[in-house]
């Protein structure tokens, strides 16, 4: 059985051509790691509020999708910032922070559903 580290570079292969078209349309490295992070507390939010309006909580499924496409989004930031010479000390600060912020809303959006 493969260890992830050797899935890496696959799935690294899978996400170059749409790198390649991201840097082809100007997007940078921490555009991507902001719209990763927004996205991160805009489902927190929504999920905390469907939970509040009692809407089905099949829509929770929403939460492991999403992690598995910010773990792409993740490697594309990363991909961009080294193949295409983006690196930065603002780039590696935001992308620590940025993840902080993710992971803190998407565990908090559940907490606060312990208190509802």
């Amino acid at each position: 059985m493969p260890s992830i580290y050797q899935l890496k570079p696959a799935f690294q292969n899978l996400l170059r051509p749409f790198v390649q078209w991201l840097y082809s349309k100007k997007i940078t490295a921490n555009q991507v790691t902001l719209l990763a992070m927004f996205i991160s507390v805009g489902l927190a939010v929504a999920l905390y509020c469907l939970h509040l309006y009692q809407q089905p909580l099949i829509l929770f499924l929403l939460f492991p999708v999403w992690m598995l496409v910010r773990m792409g989004f993740n490697a594309i930031d990363g991909m961009l910032a080294r193949e295409f010479n983006q690196q930065s000390k603002l780039g590696a600060y935001l992308n620590e922070i940025c993840d902080v912020i993710s992971d803190s809303a998407l565990y908090l959006c559940f907490l606060g559903l312990a208190f509802i």
